[in-house]
């Protein structure tokens, strides 16, 4: 607990002007028994505040928070414990904790007076919150004496945290296509045991050895490819999410239940925590590219810490994804890529396309948003917009899928992998 402040309360400062009025009006009239009660009652309140900064009055506080993982919307309710660890009782106490930013009003309490050692417990429960990190706390507690005539002011240094992630939709079992370029099957197993097929062949990257060439797959490609000496057992997924603030819209709308019917980058984080979740139960490990400017793809096996980091996503000031290129590129390689993209730029575009899978990859898989429904504006004729984006990527190789405002996860994730019937195999109709 950090430093303490004192001060009277208004009967004590009412019983001090009593008193020293008496004191005066019995000096001015000669009345020495007015002097002594007028001494009497200011001296109430003093003996009072020295006894009680005096006293050895000990309170702590613990609190819980539960859940300490809530999804987005999700109420969270924060439990304190507040305990008494002097010898003497305390005066009434009122409490007071500190609320995140984006929560209104304030979190009081007023508790009845606390026995030496006695503990006891209070709750109070913050709305759905939208994604993010927050913090609650520290706390402060005002206290009086037991006559009410001293108030005591205390308060905590400590604070907890806790983490609204972003909404993980159920996906079902419906899985993206396996890479023969990593080698995701059911094992591990070795070219000498079952040759050097094609599907046993990856593209050449800088630093391999020559001799590994397999000619054959290299003239039917047109790229160099090398045998793979093994092929591991578990595969690998790369989740690509445009995070650009430009490349995203806000409805210009009072706040939803849902955001991500107002903001069409809650829309792609939820996505992306729902692919990434269904690739690591399904025993893939997920790697995250969140970054415009990112080197290299931070890798998750645990669906915790996965949403944890994307529970912290923020916009970033990026124009185009031409910074990430290389990246992709040898992500097409190694992984199967589901990319959750915003509105495209041109040199964006050339980004994406450029990296289209070869040979035996997988195909990269893109959820393209139409930003412009989000912003409140109809979609866009067949050809312009989003549209004419999507025919691009298309013609290099990715499978896209169209994703407007109202527009559910589970939907997208089947239409994009070719599991739901839909009339221009690419629009999304049914809303959440």
């Amino acid at each position: 607990m950090s430093g303490a402040r004192h001060g009277f309360t208004t009967r004590a400062s009412c019983l001090i002007a009593a008193g020293v009025t008496a004191m005066l009006c019995g000096l001015l009239l000669g009345e020495r028994d007015l002097v002594r009660a007028g001494v009497l009652a200011a001296a109430v309140p003093l003996v009072a505040a020295l006894v009680v900064r005096r006293s050895q009055l000990r309170i702590a506080n613990r609190r819980a928070i539960e859940p300490s993982r809530a999804s987005a919307g999700e109420p969270v309710t924060v439990h304190l414990t507040i305990t008494n660890r002097s010898a003497l009782p305390t005066g009434s106490l009122m409490l007071e904790d500190r609320l995140p930013d984006r929560v209104s009003g304030r979190a009081r309490f007023v508790l009845d007076s606390l026995r030496s050692h006695e503990a006891r417990t209070v709750s109070y429960r913050i709305p759905g919150l939208g994604r993010g990190r927050y913090r609650v706390g520290p706390l402060r507690i005002r206290l009086t004496d037991p006559f009410h005539m001293v108030d005591l002011t205390r308060s905590f240094t400590t604070a907890a945290e806790f983490i609204v992630a972003p909404v993980v939709d159920p996906l079902g079992v419906v899985e993206p296509p396996r890479s023969y370029d990593v080698g995701e099957n059911a094992g591990s197993h070795s070219i000498g045991v079952h040759g050097a097929d094609d599907a046993s062949t990856r593209e050449y990257r800088t630093g391999d050895d020559l001799r590994k060439i397999h000619w054959r797959s290299s003239a039917r490609t047109g790229a160099l490819m090398v045998r793979l000496e093994e092929r591991p057992w578990q595969g690998q997924g790369t989740v690509l999410l445009d995070t650009r603030a430009e490349a995203h819209a806000r409805a210009a709308l009072p706040a939803h239940l849902d955001d991500r019917d107002n903001d069409s980058l809650e829309w792609a984080v939820s996505a992306a925590a729902s692919v990434g979740c269904n690739l690591i139960r399904a025993g893939r490990d997920v790697a995250l590219v969140g970054d415009p400017a990112a080197h290299e793809r931070v890798r998750f096996a645990e669906t915790g810490r996965y949403v944890d980091h994307l529970a912290g996503v923020t916009e970033v000031r990026r124009s185009h994804l031409g910074g990430i290129g290389g990246l992709l590129r040898t992500a097409v390689r190694d992984s199967v890529v589901i990319a959750i993209l915003g509105r495209l730029d041109g040199k964006s575009l050339e980004t994406l396309a450029d990296a289209h899978p070869r040979g035996w990859s997988a195909p990269a898989l893109a959820m393209l948003l139409d930003v412009d429904t989000w912003a409140g504006r109809p979609p866009v004729e067949p050809g312009a917009g989003c549209e004419a984006a999507a025919a691009v990527l298309r013609s290099a190789g990715w499978r896209v899928t169209i994703v407007r405002c109202g527009d559910a996860t589970p939907i997208a994730w089947r239409t994009l992998l070719g599991h739901t019937a839909s009339a221009r195999d690419t629009t999304l109709v049914t809303p959440r």
